[in-house]
């Protein structure tokens, strides 16, 4: 997408790697997530504010957070575009796998194991949450 358009990905996982290293502690990430929110939504506004597209990785796990940040946007004036990927678990597994045995400082190494545990707080998005779902 954004070799499409005019756009940026904005990702915290790549933001909190950048300043904490590519093994940050626990604390480190919980103390700076707030934080690091804010600070991608603002220059989110920026970046809209200038005719340049944003895409927030931010995981966005509960439907909560999903409806919370579609909120804080729109109170800004800013159409809101939610997008679902549908992606089934092995998939997820064998693209973790890539990741994981790449050299990206800028991704998180995630252990099978774990995608199953994180998968335990996920609430998958109902229908009327999104504007495109992607199967894959």
């Amino acid at each position: 997408m954004e070799k499409q358009q005019r756009a940026i990905f904005l990702s915290l996982d790549e933001l909190q790697l950048s300043v904490f290293g590519d093994v940050p502690a626990r604390e480190q990430l919980d103390s700076s997530y707030a934080g690091c929110c804010e600070y991608q939504k603002r220059l989110a506004i920026k970046l809209i504010n200038e005719g340049i597209d944003v895409y927030l990785d931010w995981g966005f796990w509960q439907k909560s957070a999903r409806k919370e940040i579609r909120t804080f946007f729109e109170n800004e004036g800013i159409v809101v575009y939610q997008y679902y990927f549908d992606i089934p678990l092995a998939v997820r597994h064998e693209r973790n796998r890539k990741r994981n045995a790449a050299d990206d400082q800028h991704s998180f190494k995630i252990e099978e194991k774990d995608v199953l545990f994180f998968d335990g707080f996920f609430e998958a998005p109902e229908q009327d949450e999104n504007d495109k779902i992607f199967k894959v």
